[in-house]
């Protein structure tokens, strides 16, 4: 007679290699879950918004309410997007000269498929007068040959996504930053593909939404939940082979079948372990949801939540998951922090029925060399829509009051306030606030940031 399920020992083996598959693979399947949203599937582009792969494409506006592709996005920069594959062929890659566009900042962000930023040519360490650089992946043909005169910059995997950011200083003035975006290139060299696109994501199986907000929307439907996303998970380590010092993990995957494979059935499993390997998915989305509310709300650490090792993860797999739910895209630690803010002074969440300040003192002000920012979001971790389009204020912002001391108050509320500079519209209910430093100084290890005070009702 068949042990019931939850004795059985391949429900209990699916369980705990699904909980750890996909706190490890999350990250993996985000990456190309939005690289299948902007580029397209087999028949490529079929929406304005998309673009082919290898095509270097930039933002012509400032992010609004609209934009729901990427969580977690900035009002301060102007964001591009291109989704490179190596394993087409190698890469020239463009950077700006500095002097041209007098200083500008910019930053040409890098990431590999795990999400790791393994490389940022940008304005604050790139020659004065501009590179270029070829660059080549693990499954770049090696009979390709590379241009003599360029440095060679080795990609971790094939996909790359490159995100290009742009200083906007004044939103209604952005000739300038169209001028430093038309100077950054991305080049196919000749004999080599362009647009061909990883077989994981010519061949995705199942919707396109973050499986995380998916079964948190749809509980009832876990089971097609996990299909999808164990046979894309099998489907993209064809494409994406585990590091050479994360083979163990993936043999444990094995053991349960998770295997690399384009040819992987999720129906050909026995059904006790297709049960374990689901439940295992729910309880990891379980942790990732825990952690996140753990690390919002943990009693020793520093206000605002700041990580200094964002964006090179090495092995913490569930802060590389964390990660890519909160805001995928993180940069290294050299180039921006990020802290993030789910409660008040006194340690209540954050709520639009209540009105707060966030006062920076002068001598609290964050430690940026470039520039720092505040930006709100919905639950969501899109921003919410108000008459302003206000959502963040930072100090690029010239028109901000500054109190007689020199620091900033801002005011965080849902009631208009009109045309108060240093207003900030907060949603009638939960919200976030999240601190961008870009360029941040030495001090900031030790930096610690003022939280919002709530104002006591009339």
């Amino acid at each position: 007679m068949e042990t019931p399920h939850p004795q059985n020992p391949f429900f209990a083996l699916g369980q705990s290699v699904g909980l750890a598959a996909f706190v490890w693979g999350y990250p993996l399947i985000e990456t190309l879950r939005t690289c299948r949203m902007m580029v397209g599937g087999p028949d490529g582009p079929q929406d304005p918004r998309q673009f082919p792969m290898e095509t270097l494409r930039h933002k012509q506006a400032v992010n609004t309410s609209e934009d729901r592709t990427v969580v977690a996005s900035a009002t301060d920069l102007l964001y591009g997007s291109a989704w490179i594959n190596l394993a087409n062929g190698p890469r020239v890659v463009t950077v700006p000269s500095s002097v041209k566009h007098k200083g500008r900042y910019f930053v040409m962000a890098m990431y590999d498929a795990w999400t790791n930023n393994f490389a940022n040519p940008r304005s604050v360490t790139a020659p004065n007068e501009g590179e270029r650089f070829v660059m080549v992946g693990p499954g770049t043909p090696q009979s390709m040959v590379l241009p003599a005169d360029l440095r060679v910059v080795n990609a971790p995997t094939d996909l790359v996504w490159m995100i290009p950011r742009v200083l906007v200083d004044d939103p209604k003035h952005l000739d300038p930053v169209f001028a430093l975006q038309a100077d950054m290139q991305v080049e196919c060299p000749p004999q080599t593909h362009a647009g061909r696109v990883p077989s994981s994501i010519r061949d995705w199986v199942g919707n396109l939404k973050n499986p995380i907000d998916d079964l948190v929307a749809r509980p009832s439907a876990a089971a097609e939940i996990a299909e999808h996303f164990f046979t894309n998970l099998c489907h993209a380590m064809v494409d994406t082979p585990a590091p050479e010092d994360e083979q163990g993990i993936v043999a444990w995957f094995k053991t349960a079948r998770i295997v690399p494979a384009l040819n992987f059935s999720w129906s050909a499993l026995p059904k006790p372990l297709r049960d374990g390997l689901q439940q295992g998915l729910v309880d990891a989305v379980a942790l990732i949801q825990a952690a996140a509310n753990v690390d919002a709300n943990a009693l020793n650490k520093k206000p605002w939540d700041i990580h200094l090792h964002l964006g090179r993860y090495g092995n913490d797999f569930l802060l590389r998951a964390l990660v890519a739910w909160r805001g995928l895209g993180a940069n290294a630690g050299e180039v921006s922090l990020y802290g993030n803010c789910h409660n008040d002074a006194s340690g209540e969440p954050l709520d639009g029925k209540h009105r707060y300040t966030l006062r920076f003192a002068p001598d609290q002000l964050p430690p940026a060399d470039a520039f720092w920012s505040v930006t709100l979001y919905n639950q969501d971790r899109f921003f919410y829509p108000n008459r302003l389009e206000r959502f963040s204020l930072g100090s690029l912002d010239k028109h901000l009051h500054r109190d007689p001391d020199g620091g900033i108050t801002m005011l965080l509320c849902h009631e208009d306030q009109g045309d108060d500079p240093n207003w900030i519209p907060t949603p009638p209910g939960a919200f976030y606030l999240s601190l961008r430093i870009y360029e941040p100084s030495p001090e900031v290890k030790d930096w610690i940031g003022p939280l919002p005070s709530r104002i006591a009702a009339n």
